[in-house]
């Protein structure tokens, strides 16, 4: 429980005054419970009394009135604040998990499953949240239980101790049982997660499932994440259903001894009716704190397990961001030098040099794996290179504090990526612009046209991933996007290839405009869209084995002559 409140502490911190507000109510509720079982003792022996006046059972209804009312605003501000809490922790962690989101490296990324870091930010930020109020109950309950066993000790000392005696049974059970909740419940939360993973494929992937029948296939692959959830949630269950009854039966074996001990001891005359029933109804009250407790260190170990994947997400290393040159203005050129990458094992650049000037638009060509696209990824600092160094107006890029380096870089890719708002939120993507900017960003981009024509205009939701749109509708609002960033050097990653020839030509003219004056660097299949470029650079097997203008290419019969007669057939 310490690990579990010194992990919590720093999300709590900012709702001290509630926290602390909603324990202190613990004491309090406690005495009015344990009141309430002594007070019964006056209730029985003034309804029995011969002597017992008329005002003196008022007095008593009174007073059972009064003890409700007073406990009415403790336990409101005990449980209102608690929830409160957890409440807004949780929204703070969730918070800092999609934070921890952004500023990780795309290594991490390529290795994690989307299903499984959602499963950490939605359901394991809810679970470990609530251990603070699970933590409240293993004070709360404990406390109760011990002014319950305390009014039982005032009535009759010899017959408590009989209780006392079962107390470390209790302490065993919750050890024993705890340590097999903790290890099944960490599997059956990694299995959800799991589980969340492939459910988030199914979504994601739905037109290639449709497209190649791979229906039962993905049922197949929930079905069998399921069943793993689903038997170490049974053993996890049968861990905790152990438990509670465990306690409750050595409890009762204890509480039915005491029962017929107090009533020889009350016939002997030793107890009265009303201090008998009083002991007997704290000793029932006993046990519900003592099963709340249980059920509270079972959650407890819920959020333990939950903790432990939420901490060891918080703590993977971020993209190294030690720059400190702040990135201004782009001057004079782009320079790979002697550059070398491997994903793993597979080296996929190797000893790559390149230099490109302001203003200069070059086209990197290649068959598939032949390492375009990972130059780009580069050059955006999305890896870091192993050897050799990537220098801009002569200085490493890594030297460059990272967010003012990519602000002069944007990036127009095959994979479109538009949020789930409008067109205008997807253009300005939070950035200050006027509208008069947006509206020419559409014209240069050839997007004002269909985007006129949508029912809110600009103000129009386009859906997830654009899905209410083409894909050259799609593209030409990245590339509108692109164009309102204003950023000195684009990178263009095969920004066609997914569309139709008509697409493609609009497309095309759309980023012919965009990078007027500007410093381009395109990934082309379609060599048609480069043959205009200053530089066509011909890459195999992550090595530049050509480079010139697309007419000297052709007439070197090389290895561009090659890709381009490959193209025309598949034109």
């Amino acid at each position: 429980m310490i690990l579990l409140l010194r992990q919590m502490f720093p999300f709590i911190r900012p709702y001290l005054k509630t926290a602390l507000l909603a324990t202190l109510c613990i004491f309090p509720l406690a005495a009015i419970k344990a009141y309430e079982a002594y007070f019964i003792k006056n209730v029985i022996d003034g309804i029995f009394d011969p002597n017992s006046t008329e005002e003196y059972a008022f007095q008593l209804a009174g007073i059972l009135v009064g003890l409700a009312l007073l406990k009415y605003p403790f336990r409101f501000i005990h449980f209102f604040g608690m929830r409160m809490v957890v409440d807004r922790a949780t929204c703070d962690i969730r918070k800092a998990i999609y934070n921890k989101f952004q500023h990780l490296s795309a290594k991490y990324f390529s290795n994690a499953k989307q299903g499984q870091l959602l499963s950490i930010m939605v359901s394991d930020t809810q679970i470990f949240a609530s251990s603070f109020m699970h933590s409240l109950d293993l004070i709360r309950e404990p406390l109760t239980a011990a002014l319950l066993l305390g009014v039982a000790f005032y009535h009759d000392w010899k017959l408590t101790l009989i209780i006392l005696v079962v107390l470390p049974f209790f302490v065993g059970i919750f050890t024993v049982t705890g340590k097999r909740i903790r290890r099944y419940i960490a599997r059956s939360q990694a299995d959800q997660a799991n589980m969340t993973h492939h459910a988030a494929e199914g979504l994601v992937g739905q037109k290639i499932i449709k497209a190649f029948n791979l229906q039962d296939f993905m049922l197949k692959r929930f079905d069998s994440a399921q069943i793993d959830f689903l038997n170490h949630k049974k053993k996890s269950n049968s861990a905790e259903e152990h438990s509670h009854p465990l306690v409750e039966t050595v409890g009762s074996f204890a509480f039915a001894t005491v029962i017929v001990a107090a009533f020889y001891r009350q016939q002997s005359g030793a107890l009265t009716v009303g201090e008998f029933i009083s002991f007997v109804g704290a000793l029932a009250m006993f046990m519900d704190p003592v099963r709340r407790f249980s059920k509270a260190n079972t959650k407890l170990n819920q959020a333990r397990a939950a903790g432990e994947r939420i901490f060891k997400l918080l703590e993977e290393k971020e993209e190294v961001n030690t720059g400190a040159v702040k990135f201004s203005e782009f001057r004079e050129s782009i320079e790979f030098k002697n550059v070398s990458f491997s994903y793993g094992d597979q080296k996929v650049i190797k000893n790559f040099s390149l230099k490109i000037s302001k203003g200069e638009k070059v086209a990197l060509v290649g068959l598939s794996g032949s390492g375009k696209s990972t130059l780009v990824s580069l050059l955006l600092r999305l890896y870091d290179i192993e050897e050799g160094e990537i220098l801009i107006d002569g200085i490493n890029i890594k030297d460059y504090e990272l967010h003012t380096y990519r602000e002069s870089l944007a990036l127009v890719s095959q994979d479109i990526f538009l949020f789930n708002d409008t067109v205008y939120e997807n253009l300005t993507a939070g950035g200050k612009y006027t509208d008069h900017q947006v509206e020419n960003a559409l014209e240069v981009s050839y997007a004002h046209e269909f985007v006129n024509k949508l029912p809110q205009g600009v103000q129009t939701l386009i859906g997830d991933r654009g899905l209410r749109l083409s894909g050259g509708q799609s593209q030409r609002l990245t590339i509108a996007r692109a164009f309102l960033r204003d950023c000195p050097i684009l990178l263009f990653d095969e920004a066609t290839s997914a569309l139709d020839n008509e697409s493609e030509k609009i497309v095309q003219k759309a980023l012919d405009k965009v990078s007027s004056e500007k410093t381009v660097i395109a990934i082309a299949h379609r060599l048609s869209t480069i043959q205009n470029y200053d530089r066509i650079i011909v890459m195999n097997e992550g090595n530049k084995v050509e480079e010139g203008k697309h007419t000297e290419l052709l007439a070197k019969m090389g290895e561009y002559k090659k890709l381009y007669e490959l193209t025309q057939i598949e034109g």
